[in-house]
């Protein structure tokens, strides 16, 4: 559940084009072949290894059965694979035709109104800021788990948060990020583990025999919470949009990216989907779910343990925490340059503009986001909160809200371009640019809906309480925030709403 978008931002921190803040620091892409970039596999690699497969296993998964729709859970991965095909069509298709990197600034703001494109703007900055934050607390827990399996040293988690935290804040500040080559590697890893989990798992039951009718049946993946089922799920794929920031390098990018697009949603669906319903065959028997097992923090190493050996589970925890403590320096690198563009656009004090004069990193920006993400560890840690029932649950509850709604209003975006467009409509067809589209919008509003409507029940309430519709307003307003700066600049600073224009129009 990280988001691959962190790539391209981090690629060159020394060159201050004025940038779409959703988009990559890279230049506009042409529609010609490029020779050497990247093709559909690497590009598709990029977005599994956002999608972090033992994160989803170890993190999304318990947490989709216990609070979801229990053993049918695996099921949502499918619904929100057909959602985001359908969202992925006719957002490659608007790609061919909007300056930038693609991302949901551009598009939102293209295809319906800069005002709205820079509330987008806001709202991605919130829902960044939400995962990662879940993500810290999530991997201080796992530290902690496993400092003291390997020890026997105990330590709070969040005392481990805080210096990984820390760790973040030094890498970000002095603009090192993990090699790609390494982060290719630990991936692979990761989805190996993964395969070796479900055939020691199948291998094991499938002579006692499967219910494959208690996870399936139609009937079963409407009993529970369906929606927080789906909002974890969703989670899984935060950040797969972002494929169209490499049209820039990518080999023939009118083919390489939609192409990218569709295998790596296809390939991470199928993966989660047969990942979690071995948890499902593992954890789950003749309609039982178990909630101790489930709801511990460590759940997938004692799967590792269970089905393979407890070597299997060190590994297991070592790729668990490497692939969260990438994604946190990914996170922290993305938010600063979010920042850093949001001030070249005028919407923030210019300040978080500047860069470091060595590093060439944006430096005021980046220790902003350190001081944020130590603030928010503090609160939670002070308030005595789960790291993983709670907070990495609640945050990512969030964010998931804040990224479906970035999703319809893109999708939106491309309808109304190519309705506007008729010439566009022509070149890229009525199914691509407004049939597959307008469908994506209408599953993925149902979408929202469901996760709006079972949100209290990821946070444990029976209706909206304080936590539940702090959570869902705070999520509003970060959209709020973005159009009502956006029209004060239009009515105040027009030399700033010009800027605004141009970095939408290119």
């Amino acid at each position: 559940m990280t988001a691959s978008s962190i790539s391209a931002p981090c690629a060159d921190a020394s060159v201050r084009p004025v940038q779409s803040p959703i988009s990559s620091a890279a230049p506009s892409a042409s529609a010609g072949t490029k020779h050497g970039g990247p093709g559909t596999p690497a590009i598709t690699m990029m977005v599994v290894a956002a999608a972090a497969p033992l994160t989803v296993l170890s993190g999304g998964t318990p947490l989709g059965i216990l609070n979801g729709n229990g053993a049918a859970f695996p099921v949502s991965f499918v619904v929100v694979g057909v959602a985001l095909l359908l969202f992925s069509i006719g957002f490659a298709a608007m790609g061919r035709h909007v300056t930038g990197s693609g991302g949901f600034f551009d598009a939102i703001g293209r295809g319906i109104h800069p005002v709205l494109g820079l509330g987008a703007s806001t709202l991605a900055l919130f829902t960044y800021a939400m995962i990662q934050s879940a993500i810290y607390c999530f991997l201080g827990m796992q530290i902690a788990t496993c400092m003291a399996s390997m020890t026997g040293l105990s330590l709070p988690w969040w005392v481990c948060s805080l210096v990984a935290a820390g760790v973040v804040g030094v890498l970000g500040y002095r603009n090192i990020a993990m090699s790609a080559k390494v982060v290719n590697v630990l991936i692979a890893g990761e989805i190996a583990v993964a395969v070796v989990l479900c055939v020691a798992i199948f291998a094991r039951h499938l002579p006692l025999g499967i219910d494959f009718a208690a996870t399936f049946s139609p009937s079963v993946s409407l009993e529970g919470a369906p929606g927080v089922a789906i909002i974890f799920a969703i989670a899984s794929f935060v950040g797969f949009e972002s494929t169209s920031i490499y049209r820039a390098e990518a080999k023939n990018p009118d083919v390489t990216v939609p192409r990218a697009t569709y295998v790596a949603v296809v390939f991470v669906t199928l993966l989660c989907l047969v990942s979690s319903f071995a948890i499902v065959v593992a954890w789950c028997s003749d309609g039982d779910v178990d909630a101790v097992a489930l709801a511990a923090g460590d759940m997938l190493q004692m799967t590792g343990a269970k089905y393979v050996g407890g070597w299997f589970a060190n590994v297991i925890s070592a790729l668990i925490i490497t692939s969260l403590f990438a994604a946190v320096v990914s996170f922290h690198n993305v938010l600063a340059r979010y920042l850093r563009s949001m001030a070249d656009i005028h919407a923030l004090p210019a300040a978080l503009g500047r860069l470091h004069a060595r590093h060439h990193s944006p430096t005021v920006a980046s220790l902003v986001v350190s001081a944020m993400s130590t603030v928010i560890l503090a609160c939670v840690g002070v308030a005595g909160l789960d790291p993983f029932t709670q907070a990495f649950s609640w945050f990512s509850g969030a964010a998931v809200l804040g990224f479906v709604l970035l999703l319809v209003l893109a999708c939106l975006a491309v309808v109304v371009m190519f309705v506007r467009r008729a010439d566009l409509r022509a070149r890229e067809g009525v199914l691509k640019s407004v049939v597959a589209p307008a469908a994506g919008v209408l599953l993925l509003v149902a979408i929202l809906v469901c996760a709006v409507m079972y949100f209290p029940g990821l946070v444990g309430e029976a209706t909206f309480g304080v936590t539940c519709g702090t959570l869902v307003v705070c999520t509003c307003i970060s959209l709020v925030v973005g159009v009502v700066e956006a029209l004060v600049m239009r009515a105040r600073r027009h030399d700033a709403y010009r800027v605004l224009e141009a970095a939408v129009v290119g």
